[in-house]
């Protein structure tokens, strides 16, 4: 490796940008100079093939910032490059000269101001997607992503953020499929984009991450797999470290490897190579493959190139500049690395093959990059049909979020028609999306009548010890005006749930058109001042009122469904709108405050801060169900107590699915599920199951799942098993795998991970329990399949079968598989009559496949030769 430090001739400027393209290093100067010089000739002059007063700049030019500010950004191609400040952007084509015998004058350019932000908007990052041809620019303050036309600098479309997530900086993906931005709130948004500018959030991650008010420089790794988080805090606040954790983009980005770099004010630029590397063990004659990543502080000038197989630094260039370093850039092959120090000094490390390893072909790469998950491909928008687009998956902006299933896979309906034909086509792929919002709520009273009968508290001695659990305290009685007025339903209630508080003002958006925005500002909830409801859609930057109205009350939830709109109240008014604003009913008055309200396809969802539970359907304008409660969710006889009132579980989650199933989940982890025929509620994720299911959360977030298989189990059934459960595993809409993640969730949340591991590690061991671990499976296995029957899916219901007759063939419980197999043949219990699994072919061909499955496992081939030959599968 050789280092040419070559400082530059700009007067006391600095150089805050710079950029590898082509066969071209171009560097630009706070004070808008432009410069770019052969990379080659940089190489030769460190090997000392050319010496260093005859380095000349191919190309000069000055850019006419008109007092924009400093520059900081430089991005591009050979054809355009994209220059700004953080006030404005240019665009300048044609930069590069072809006359060779002078020095590309500004004259023969063609520049166009892209962007301009007005202060206090400055401008965060920008970025150059060059397989998609779109220009991010991340604006702050007004807290937007703007994405323009790389050649005509149309702007394409605008990605809003939340009003506390300040844009910082971007990462753009080397396949073009997604686009990641870190905020200042500590999270980060990862979006997928195609090359109109059509967006979609896909995920969020709440890492830990720590930004300062900084320009940072990030990339992604070549094969598009791996997304580095700088800054990201491990420990208590007072004794944190900063180190940098990459994340596996086909592993729903759990971290894989943690970079610890020496610097204390963490990392301001990190650049993958855009090669990837190989080098031969001949000793164990085995062949190494591995990213190289370049890092450097914020403050010192320390230079690190990490290799990512053995994640040490392969080189440690310590104190290289007395100054930080701005920007960093590799050589297209690989093997040279441009920094830019604030000093204005140029450095190159010109490194060969012996230093860094072999550089495969970019044929290796592409098929590299072919492995990564694929994302579903975006729908375009309509935009002459804008006011009836309506989304089936809704959040609600600037106050509250939506929670929602990972990766799931929105699909817009535009207009009620065709919305209709949608549903015909897809009358057996049912939205696996459920929805629930989450905002600052009012505790609940805890006020009873003074003439409330109730046990006194016992008289404590004065000799009570210091470590005493401490008193509850005492319920606050009030005084009733009238006995008539006394409302049973509010003060003798078994449930009292917190509601929302009154927000002055906030909007309520679909999630993949943000271009419909419903405008609520609350008045003084009567008729001098009343409320103002208001839906727009923007269509070309220009705001169109869609319907508007003035309400009396104070509005405190909003939802939306396929084709209605609908808000409440604070006493307990539940409004119903077309997409017009028609009124679909007349205002549905509960007469109690409502705490949750959701919407999903033709369904909408209502439960009130005393418990009661209402779903309706707006296209049939009735009930879905009887009115129930959530009273025997909250563990009531766990909490008991002598008090009037006691504390029960917390509601984390109440949503709907497209069917018409209601969802909830507790803070103990709990979720449940209502079933509309049975009515009563269903248990579908218990943390019970965690501590011996070998297939508890197949989504393995917080890694309990077991890998133990039987010992009896051949090849090839286990090999069949672990692609089922895989294909389970990677099945991102599924209803039971959310739960079941939420559970996870909270056990972590509550530190019972380890009380699970210890418990795996002795429970077995004792006497009486040396089946447990089979049984549990077993169990959990047959509740999931009963509650995909619940919810109508026919799919994982399939596979879900298929996992657990081979695991009963396995242990050899021939009475209960036979008991499955009549289950199959005969007739099964669904929820309804037109269900896919009442269909007798649906049945046939799933039994055919199990039998075939087991068909090789020899303790039960009683049993699936007689329904083998039954259903002439042998002779």
């Amino acid at each position: 490796m050789r280092l040419l430090k070559y400082p530059l001739d700009i007067h006391n400027k600095q150089v805050n940008a710079l950029a590898a393209l082509g066969p071209y290093i171009i560097l630009v100067s706070n004070d808008g100079h432009v410069m770019a010089w052969k990379q080659q000739q940089l190489i030769d002059t460190a090997f000392d093939k050319v010496m260093i007063k005859d380095l000349k700049p191919e190309v000069s030019f000055k850019v006419n910032q008109d007092s924009a500010g400093d520059m900081f950004f430089l991005t591009g191609d050979l054809e355009t490059l994209y220059i700004g400040s953080e006030h404005r952007l240019w665009g300048y084509s044609d930069w590069l000269c072809k006359d060779t015998n002078s020095i590309n004058p500004v004259e023969k350019m063609k520049n166009k101001l892209i962007f301009e932000c007005k202060s206090p908007n400055t401008i965060t990052d920008v970025k150059y997607d060059i397989n998609l041809g779109i220009i991010f620019v991340l604006s702050s303050n007004e807290n937007k992503i703007l994405l323009f036309h790389h050649k005509s600098f149309d702007k394409l479309s605008e990605i809003p953020t939340d009003k506390m997530s300040k844009p910082v900086t971007g990462i753009v993906d080397s396949t073009g499929q997604t686009f990641t931005v870190m905020t200042s709130d500590r999270s980060i948004l990862v979006y997928q984009i195609n090359s109109t500018g059509t967006h979609k959030l896909v995920h969020k991650l709440t890492q830990h991450v720590q930004m300062y008010p900084l320009h940072y420089k990030i990339s992604m790794s070549p094969q598009a797999d791996i997304l580095p988080v700088i800054n990201s805090v491990k420990g208590v606040p007072n004794n944190a470290t900063s180190c940098t954790t990459l994340l596996d983009r086909n592993n729903n980005y759990r971290v894989t490897k943690t970079l610890v770099t020496p610097s204390s004010n963490g990392c301001k630029v990190l650049v993958y190579s855009p090669a990837f590397y190989e080098k031969p063990n001949k000793k164990k004659g085995t062949t190494a493959r591995y990213n190289l990543v370049a890092t450097s502080g914020s403050t010192d000038g320390t230079i690190l190139v990490w290799n990512t197989k053995r994640m040490k630094p392969l080189f440690n260039a310590l104190q290289v500049s007395s100054t930080a370093i701005n920007d960093m850039s590799w050589s297209q092959d690989g093997f040279t690395l441009f920094a830019i120090s604030n000093d204005a000094t140029l450095y190159t490390f010109a490194f060969q093959e012996k230093d860094l390893g072999v550089a495969l072909p970019q044929k290796e790469i592409k098929s590299l990059q072919e492995l990564n998950k694929k994302l579903p491909k975006l729908e375009e928008p309509l935009v002459e049909q804008i006011p009836k687009n309506l989304s089936e998956n809704v959040k609600l902006e600037e106050s509250s979020s939506t929670a929602s299933i990972p990766n799931d896979i929105s699909r817009s309906i535009t207009g009620k028609k065709l919305s209709k034909k949608k549903k015909t086509n897809n009358q057996n792929n049912s939205l696996k999306t459920i929805q629930s919002t989450s905002m600052e709520f009012n505790t609940p009273s805890y006020t009873v009548p003074r003439d409330l009968k109730r046990k006194p508290k016992e008289t404590t001695s004065n000799n009570v010890a210091l470590g005493s659990k401490k008193q509850k305290r005492e319920l606050q009685p009030i005084d009733f005006l009238d006995t008539n007025l006394l409302l049973p339903n509010t003060s003798f209630s078994r449930v009292r749930l917190a509601t929302p508080k009154i927000r002055s003002a906030f909007k309520y958006s679909p999630t993949n058109n943000p271009n419909l925005v419903l405008d609520v500002k609350n008045g003084s909830g009567n008729e001098q001042r009343p409320t103002i409801v208001k839906l727009t859609s923007k269509v070309l930057d220009e705001d169109q009122v869609l319907f508007q109205d003035f309400i009396p009350k104070l509005i405190t939830i909003c939802t939306a469904g396929d084709t209605f709109w609908s808000f409440c109240s604070e006493d307990g008014s539940v409004y119903i709108y077309s997409d017009s604003g028609r009124k679909l009913l007349a205002p549905l008055v509960l007469g109690v405050s409502i705490s949750f309200l959701e919407a999903c396809g033709m369904y909408l969802l209502c439960l009130t801060s005393i418990g009661e539970l209402y779903c309706w359907n707006v296209e049939q304008k009735k009930l879905a169900f009887p009115t129930t409660t959530i009273y025997p969710l909250l563990n009531p006889t766990l909490r008991y107590s002598d008090d009037i009132l006691t504390r029960a579980e917390n509601i984390t989650l109440c949503s709907i699915t497209k069917k018409g199933v209601p969802l909830v989940t507790l803070s103990n982890g709990d979720g449940y599920l209502f079933d509309k025929n049975m009515e009563t509620w269903l248990l579908v994720s218990d943390g019970w199951w965690a501590y011996g299911s070998q297939y508890w959360d197949t989504t393995n977030t917080t890694g309990l799942s077991s890998s133990k298989t039987n010992a009896d189990t051949s090849g090839s059934n286990e090999t069949n098993i672990n692609e089922i459960v895989s294909d389970i595993k990677n099945d991102n809409q599924s209803i039971i795998n959310f739960l079941e993640r939420r559970t996870n969730d909270e056990l972590n949340r509550k530190g019972r991970i380890k009380n699970l591991q210890r418990f795996a590690r002795t429970i077995l061991m004792k006497e009486g329990f040396e089946n447990m671990e089979e049984i549990v499976t077993l169990s959990h296995l047959e509740n999931k399949i009963l509650i995909s029957i619940r919810l109508e899916e026919s799919e994982e219901f399939s596979k879900l079968m298929m996992v657990y007759c081979i695991r009963l063939s396995e242990l050899a419980y021939m009475d209960r598989l036979d008991d499955v197999f009549q289950w199959l043949y005969n007739d099964i219990s669904v929820s309804s009559t037109d269900s896919t699994f009442a269909e007798k072919d649906f049945r046939m061909n799933l039994l055919k496949k199990i039998l075939i499955a087991c068909g090789d496992i020899r303790q039960v081939q009683r049993v699936t030769t007689r329904y083998a030959k039954e259903m002439n599968i042998i002779s």
